[in-house]
């Protein structure tokens, strides 16, 4: 039971407290250090809710394979397809309301906006994939505006000034 517990919480709970520590200095120590002591550091990929994902993840699943065979195995397993449910439910939603905010002039044909709509409701997995991907070849997303030397905070306003 102590294995357990040192597996089910305490690494977990050690892994966050690490990255949230890490993430949380990364906003008070200024990246021209860093990159003064002779290394080029690369903004991180992920985001604080990526990892804390990530760890509960791995957290249900030591807790599955950690549990005996039988009832002790149901949560963690429910717990693991809730997450991979909602996770998709918000994605077909994002999609969804990407695709509503089309008019039917953008697409080439008389009904593609229909058709992608059929689509996304009676083929959800594959057609929220197949969407996707339409849409990030027609329509890609912009750039995020980078200032890396600061010239904004110099003239007191933002990087990328709306139109």
């Amino acid at each position: 039971m102590e294995t357990l517990f040192l597996i089910g919480i305490i690494l977990p709970a050690f892994v966050v407290g690490v990255l949230a520590l890490l993430f949380g200095l990364g906003r008070f120590v200024g990246a021209e250090r860093l990159m003064g002591a002779g290394r080029r550091i690369r903004p991180s990929q992920f985001t604080m809710g990526q990892m804390m994902g990530a760890v509960a993840v791995a957290a249900l699943v030591l807790l599955f394979f950690a549990s005996d065979p039988g009832p002790g195995r149901i949560f963690p397993l429910t717990l693991l397809a809730l997450w991979v449910l909602a996770w998709f439910v918000r994605n077909w939603r994002n999609e969804f309301v990407s695709l509503m905010g089309l008019r039917d002039e953008d697409f080439p044909g008389r009904h593609d906006k229909l058709i992608w709509v059929g689509m996304l409701l009676a083929l959800a997995p594959i057609g929220v994939w197949f969407f996707r991907a339409y849409r990030l070849t027609h329509w890609p997303e912009p750039a995020p505006a980078v200032d890396a030397e600061h010239r904004a905070e110099e003239a007191g306003g933002t990087a990328a000034q709306p139109a």
